[in-house]
């Protein structure tokens, strides 16, 4: 079965010039790692309410959000001891980015973040699509 994944990110991951294109590429090629993501697209969301949102708790008021959405062929691909999407947070966690293009929040460390409490800027949904 097919899995659908959506990753929410407040790090700019558009593809709209070479420094943003270099963090989609990043969160893909780290992707990669598990599955060969299917059917990307990336989405620019401005000013969300992040009460709407899973981010960490340093980030409130209204903020750009960047939706990338993919599909796998492989079910549970990315699941471990910590959940159905443990493995990709772990991989994505601490990866470097480029940051001060189109974020509305401040990052720092500038890496992707999945698991701080405080800091998550980055975090991911799943549903299992039938054939």
């Amino acid at each position: 079965m097919n899995e659908h994944i959506v990753a929410y990110s407040l790090i700019d991951i558009s593809d709209s010039s070479a420094l943003q294109e270099q963090n989609l590429n990043t969160l893909i090629q780290t992707i990669s790692l598990r599955a060969n993501p299917m059917h990307i697209s990336v989405n620019l969301m401005g000013n969300q309410d992040m009460t709407e949102y899973d981010f960490g708790t340093e980030f409130g008021g209204t903020q750009n959000v960047w939706l990338l959405s993919f599909v796998v062929e492989q079910s549970s691909v990315f699941a471990n001891r910590d959940g159905d999407l443990g493995g990709l947070e772990d991989d994505i966690h601490n990866v470097p980015v480029i940051t001060d293009l189109m974020e509305s929040v401040s990052v720092n460390p500038a890496v992707f973040d999945s698991k701080n409490a405080k800091t998550i800027n980055i975090y991911f949904n799943r549903q299992i699509l039938n054939q």
